[in-house]
């Protein structure tokens, strides 16, 4: 292969890790983005003219190779580290849940499912063995390590909130894989600890938007591709970053709003009632602090939902009445008047369906010797996130530079 010039179809982190690791290479890159902005899934919006993210975003201690980049192309000095904060609602009750101390104080739970629980969590968190859990599926494991009643109450509502009628089809090593993560994100005190960025991610972009542009790079938004074949006649080597056709995903809705209400003292809310049309709510100024939103709250109510779910065709007035209806029967005390501004975004691709058998449904890097491509779906047995999407770009980069 003789590389010189390569088009990369989408501008999220993916792609513009890519083309800011191929330009430092030597290879000229074109960047073609069907949105009006960069980001993908961390691209961000104003809300009462303050940076922010249309989808919640942190990264942990662990995550490495989104850290080093940070740092390489110069905000170091924007990282900041926050102590976690997590409730769990259940039975119309909220209820702190992160430390050994919550969970011994958890009343829906006697001490046998504690002990239970505490003992799964210390063993996921140093198990690195995941390749074990890969064909047994996190229902069936989860069921059997905790007990029926810590799993119905605790792990049943998450997972069928995040995979919905997918539930019993999850892989164990998916879920091993976040709570491994979480787990060694903590501090000596056994607190989580969580990074963002002063001025959001918005910054990281932009910066390597700004790096690819003075190398000479060119990235061209509103461009969709349609016509893979024109092309490729026209460079060297074509990397496709959008959503593999032959993977099954859910789509994702975020509904942001701000607020001079105080609803929680914790950031993250898990949602562990079916009935709930979201299943994580963030109190995103329980992290990172008000005086930085014109002293408002700022809050995301988090859904993961079929493609073919009701929401997605639904205006963004009629879904923020449904959500905001419900954030009341959690809070009976905040009222929609309150809510000073709000915004709703859909993604249909936000979460790719990790069955028992995804390890062999993973996408290959190489289609043909002229088109590549690079998406999440690659990304196994981890979550999808940006670490793994800095750490997917560098490899492919490296194994575009070796056989070039």
């Amino acid at each position: 292969m003789n590389i010189k010039k390569v088009a990369i179809i989408g501008g999220g982190l993916g792609g513009l890790v890519l083309g800011y690791e191929l330009i430092k290479e030597g290879i000229q890159i074109t960047i073609l983005e069907k949105e009006k902005d960069l980001g993908g899934l961390v691209s961000g919006f104003k809300i009462d003219q303050t940076n922010l993210e249309k989808t919640y975003h942190h990264f942990f201690k662990t995550d490495k190779d989104l850290i080093q980049l940070i740092k390489e192309v110069g905000l170091e000095n924007k990282i900041g580290w926050y102590k976690n904060t997590t409730g769990v609602y259940w039975n119309k009750t909220m209820y702190p849940f992160l430390t050994a101390v919550d969970l011994l104080k958890f009343k829906p739970l006697d001490l046998i499912s504690k002990v239970r629980m505490g003992f799964v969590a210390l063993m996921l968190k140093y198990d690195k063995n995941w390749d074990k859990y890969g064909k047994v599926t996190a229902d069936k494991w989860m069921e059997k390590a905790v007990g029926r009643k810590a799993y119905e109450i605790v792990w049943q509502p998450l997972i069928k909130g995040k995979f919905h009628n997918h539930y019993n089809k999850i892989s164990m090593a998916w879920l091993w894989s976040r709570i491994h993560t979480r787990g060694n994100s903590r501090n000596e005190k056994g607190e989580e600890i969580l990074g963002y960025l002063d001025g959001s991610f918005k910054i990281l972009i932009e910066k390597i938007e700004k790096i690819i542009e003075e190398k000479g790079g060119v990235i061209n938004l509103n461009t969709e591709i349609n016509d893979l074949k024109t092309l490729e006649k026209d460079y060297d080597l074509v990397i496709d970053t959008r959503p593999n056709k032959d993977i099954d995903y859910l789509g994702a809705i975020n509904v942001v709003f701000s607020s001079n209400k105080s609803l929680s003292p914790y950031y993250w809310h898990n949602i562990n009632d079916t009935d709930s049309p979201f299943v994580a709510l963030i109190q995103h100024t329980n992290l990172i602090d008000k005086s930085n939103y014109s002293n408002k709250h700022i809050y995301y109510l988090g859904a993961y939902l079929p493609q073919g779910h009701k929401y997605f065709k639904w205006s963004d007035k009629k879904i923020e009445k449904d959500f905001l209806n419900y954030l009341t029967k959690i809070f009976p005390k905040f009222n929609q008047k309150q809510v000073d501004e709000v915004k709703t975004f859909k993604f249909k691709y936000a979460q790719q369906i990790v069955d028992t058998d995804y390890a062999l449904k993973i996408p290959p890097y190489k289609i043909s010797n002229k088109l590549w491509q690079l998406n999440f779906a690659q990304i196994y047995p981890q979550d999808r996130g940006m670490n793994f999407a800095v750490k997917e770009a560098k490899k492919m980069v490296k194994e575009i530079i070796k056989k070039n």
